[in-house]
């Protein structure tokens, strides 16, 4: 029999899957791979374009995954690099013309979509899940972490 906690935290996995799926669900009615949308969303709502880098980290998405996405989207005509000041080597993304429309046409939409759905969910209950997940994940880090560390020492 699993303990309480395993209990619990199946169930908060499997909420975690389920807002997956949905959004799978909008990337896939939108015609996009879930690492195009995502790369999209960030994009759409932060007008000063982002690097490669920043959606690795930020999002947790995997390299090669995002290196694709974003070579389809700048074929596609959606987005641009720009080089930042001072380099030659580092990037920037950015919304091209065609970018903004087909963004706001799908992640437009899905933001909208987000806030009906959260409007109803009181904001300081909001505020004890963002407070529960970052605590909930520099936990999980730190155990996996821990695990790879020992495992590495074992080999």
């Amino acid at each position: 029999m699993k303990s309480n906690i395993e209990q619990k935290w199946i169930k908060i996995c499997k909420y975690m899957n389920e807002f997956q799926e949905e959004y799978h669900k909008l990337s896939s009615y939108y015609k996009l791979a879930d690492s195009s949308f995502w790369i999209l969303y960030e994009l759409y709502q932060n007008e000063d374009g982002c690097t490669q880098k920043e959606l690795y980290t930020d999002w947790c998405l995997n390299k090669q995954t995002i290196n694709s996405s974003v070579k389809y989207l700048i074929n596609e005509g959606y987005i641009m690099l720009e080089y930042l000041d001072n380099s030659k080597k580092s990037k920037k993304l950015k919304l091209t013309k065609k970018g903004k429309e087909i963004a706001k046409m799908s992640v437009g939409k899905v933001m909208k979509l987000e806030t009906k759905a959260f409007e109803n969910i009181d904001e300081n209950e909001m505020d004890i899940t963002i407070n529960f997940l970052e605590k909930q994940s520099m936990s999980f880090k730190n155990e996996v972490n821990k695990v790879i560390k020992k495992e590495k020492i074992e080999k």
